[in-house]
């Protein structure tokens, strides 16, 4: 959510001076084989897990400085592979994932964590990790609007937000303008036509509301 003349996201090639930067205190690992940096921050880590997980991380970049070419290749302190567009927060979120600091173990508990690990995986197509990501949040409270916004966001099936569908169509407020501008105005009507229709048939209805949710939402099982 690219035009071909301009630079994509992850690539910086006019900046003529280096960020300040510092090495991360967990993912600079002295025997890393790529060096990336992410605002100020430089992380050293093995390119072996990234490219066998990731179909779209941009290993390799070239970047034009002084009408000249400069490999950004991660090589080296020197030559990071900077990431534009990202928060060093939220890629070490992820590397949370892809280098676990205890094997079984993971460091990713909140909605913001995994939301932010599901951005960046779709991003950068890591299949698995974005399986990942999805199911987790699936095991989450979130707010019904949030979690309606996500699914449209990330692409994901109807199901995965099913219990939103139902939340927003059976209580007493209808949508209020914030909401509704979250939602953008197609799924706001098609929210407000649910709830007219559960008006006739019965909001306490709970096959009646599932039917109705699934054909207003094009939503099946």
């Amino acid at each position: 959510m690219a035009i071909a003349a301009q630079p994509p996201p992850y690539m910086n090639p006019t900046s003529a001076e280096p960020l300040a930067t510092r090495k991360h205190e967990e993912y600079y690992f002295p025997d890393g084989n790529l060096v990336i940096q992410v605002s100020g921050t430089l992380f050293k880590i093995w390119d072996g897990p990234i490219r066998r997980h990731s179909k779209a991380f941009p290993i390799a970049a070239v970047s034009l400085i002084d009408d000249k070419v400069a490999a950004n290749d991660g090589s080296d302190n020197a030559h990071p592979l900077v990431l534009e567009g990202v928060e060093s927060a939220d890629f070490e979120r992820l590397l949370w994932i892809v280098y676990p600091p205890v094997i079984g173990q993971c460091k990713a508990t909140t909605t913001r964590d995994w939301t932010a690990i599901l951005d960046l995986a779709t991003r950068w197509e890591f299949a698995d990790i974005r399986t990942l990501a999805i199911r987790e949040l699936a095991a989450v409270e979130i707010d019904p609007v949030e979690r309606i916004e996500m699914q449209q966001q990330f692409g994901l099936q109807g199901q995965w937000a099913h219990g939103a569908y139902i939340a927003l169509c059976t209580r007493q407020d209808a949508l209020n303008l914030i909401e509704a501008r979250k939602l953008g105005i197609e799924m706001t009507v098609k929210v407000a036509f649910a709830r007219e229709k559960l008006d006739k048939w019965g909001r306490k209805k709970p096959d009646e509301v599932k039917k109705v949710v699934e054909e207003v939402f094009g939503i099946t099982a």
